[in-house]
């Protein structure tokens, strides 16, 4: 999805990000649609993230495709990329992420390992986690043990995220430092987006088919 800035250095960047889907492919549909509004919004470049916790131990729908529906269907909402491995108790045994990352555009992006990223021209590196080695600016931080919103004027740090909302931080550019942060949370009377809803149905149709497979009979009715 295009971003609102074209052409020439962007003043702003927007970051998005969420975390602690837990495997509930249902909340995504509603979240997709404040997404969206909130692109809408913003005045140059949108970046979305997912900070981790996107399975849970006892999510069918995780133990159906060993952790990789969520991700996939994150991957249809056109996230700029997601973090994993981070503190997390459901994590992606390493041959489900190689067959998800050749399932997929978006980027994953392994705890305690940076990784630059570029949107509407402007080069920054995800530093999630605690990297051993410090890695070049300009940094955006993910440290899930900080509060969120951070303040104004700060360097750009994204902290934990509940389950059902969005954050947003708007990163002044090119100094690098907050220019606004909030928490929005999706309500009850928030619209579902009709295509993920779609995409949803058919991941889970498909995870049904992989737990019937594999004689796992503990789906929700």
């Amino acid at each position: 999805m295009p971003d609102s800035h074209v052409g020439g250095d962007p003043a702003i960047i927007t970051f998005l990000a969420t975390a602690h889907i837990g495997g509930d492919l249902t909340l995504l549909p509603r979240l997709f649609t404040l997404i969206r509004q909130q692109r809408q919004q913003a005045e140059g470049p949108v970046v979305l993230l997912d900070l981790g916790d996107t399975c849970a131990a006892d999510a069918w729908v995780c133990r159906a495709t060993l952790g990789r529906a969520p991700l996939l269907v994150l991957d249809s909402m056109g996230y700029d990329a997601a973090i994993i491995g981070g503190p997390e108790a459901a994590p992606i045994p390493p041959a489900s992420l190689r067959l998800l990352v050749d399932q997929m555009l978006m980027p994953i992006i392994i705890w305690n390992r940076p990784r630059p990223l570029t949107k509407g021209g402007v080069t920054f590196t995800i530093a999630p986690g605690q990297p051993q080695a410090a890695p070049a600016p300009p940094v955006l931080v993910v440290d899930r043990a900080s509060p969120m919103p951070p303040p104004p004027g700060d360097a750009p740090i994204l902290g934990d995220v509940p389950q059902g909302c969005l954050a947003r931080l708007d990163v002044a550019w090119p100094q690098w430092e907050v220019l606004s942060a909030r928490l929005l949370a999706v309500d009850d009377q928030t619209p579902p987006d009709p295509t993920i809803a779609a995409v949803v149905a058919l991941i889970e149709h498909e995870a049904r088919q992989f737990a019937q497979l594999e004689g796992d009979d503990h789906e929700p009715e």
